[in-house]
């Protein structure tokens, strides 16, 4: 089934001179502003999450002259998928503070060093929307802003996700699917170009070049912006490939469908159950026997760049290296 982002539950957080003794767990977001969250029940990538709702959810209460939300902060109140875990905070505001930075009290457990960036950009108010009653860029303009001003491999992430909220691709009718992105990736591309002195223009021409509604997780998003920055040739997201003796249809994370090669990214939840792990199982055995040579990527292996690529070149037929490395998805 596939599955779409949607807005998150937003912690409630309330205003206070002290700590509130109400609160059965009161974690400090910022100066007068508490959220009750028992830290303990929690798994480590659950207590950052849920943090940094928070703090989006605090930040307009403590910075009167916010317009919005924007960046990965808006991202997250949208339900969009953010390759940094617990971000800093990036509020929109009308003239350029003193600080523009300011760092948030650090708590147990979390990222010690975040911090609000209070940013001046020019947001048109139609590029403004309200999300479980937040002020928030919509999701274009989200997805715009972090092409300029996050690290390709960052932003690839919440473009993504943002053109998969927007367009809701289905796998099972690919050629109406691809219509609707295709208008999406336009769209972008448009905003893109509208703001041509921007600092950040090449490298957001770049990736939103490769963007894709149909990643269904981080790690497919990073993978394929790895794939794209070696010069590689584009793979194929979520092709379909029917099985004739079975007549299943198994949809590979990124495929080459000439070299007959797919890759499949491995994130820890991925195969959390023995029905997950068999069913994959035959799904390989399955292509396999079709003649399709297969590569299994975790978050480890994206750690390792040179190995990786060593490996996908061995992947590919010999003498593939596509146009050679694209220098500004590298930024």
């Amino acid at each position: 089934m596939d599955r779409y982002p949607q807005p998150p539950h937003l912690p409630v957080v309330v205003m206070s001179n002290r700590t509130p003794t109400a609160m059965s767990h009161p974690v400090r977001l910022m100066r007068g502003l508490y959220t009750d969250l028992d830290l303990s029940a929690l798994k480590s990538w659950q207590v950052r999450r849920e943090l940094s709702l928070a703090r989006c959810t605090a930040a307009p209460w403590r910075f009167r002259s916010a317009r919005c939300l924007s960046h990965e902060s808006a991202a997250l109140v949208h339900g969009l998928t953010v390759r940094s875990q617990e971000p800093d905070v990036s509020i929109v505001v009308r003239s350029r503070p003193s600080p523009t930075t300011q760092r948030l009290p650090a708590v147990a457990g979390g990222r010690q060093d975040v911090r609000v960036r209070r940013r001046v950009l020019s947001v048109p108010e139609e590029d403004i929307t309200v999300v479980s009653g937040l002020a928030v860029t919509n999701l274009l303009r989200t997805a715009v802003d972090c092409a300029f001003d996050l690290p390709a491999h960052e932003s690839v992430c919440v473009i993504d996700s943002a053109l998969r909220a927007l367009t809701r691709p289905d796998r099972y009718r690919r050629l109406s699917s691809d219509r609707r992105v295709a208008v999406a990736v336009r769209a972008l591309q448009a905003a893109v170009e509208a703001q041509p002195g921007r600092r950040g223009a090449r490298r957001a021409r770049a990736v939103v070049a490769i963007a894709s509604a149909w990643a269904e997780s981080p790690g497919e998003s990073v993978l394929r912006w790895f794939v794209s920055a070696l010069g590689l040739p584009a793979p194929v997201p979520q092709m379909g490939i029917e099985v004739e003796e079975t007549m299943e249809v198994f949809f590979p994370d990124l495929a080459w469908p000439e070299a007959h090669a797919y890759l499949e990214f491995d994130g820890e939840l991925k195969y959390r159950d023995e029905r997950s792990l068999w069913r994959e199982k035959r799904r390989r055995d399955a292509l396999a026997r079709m003649g399709w040579r297969c590569l299994h990527v975790t978050w480890a292996d994206l750690r390792d760049q040179r190995g990786l690529r060593t490996r996908l070149l061995a992947l590919l037929p010999p003498g593939t290296s596509g146009g050679g490395r694209v220098r500004d998805l590298w930024r």
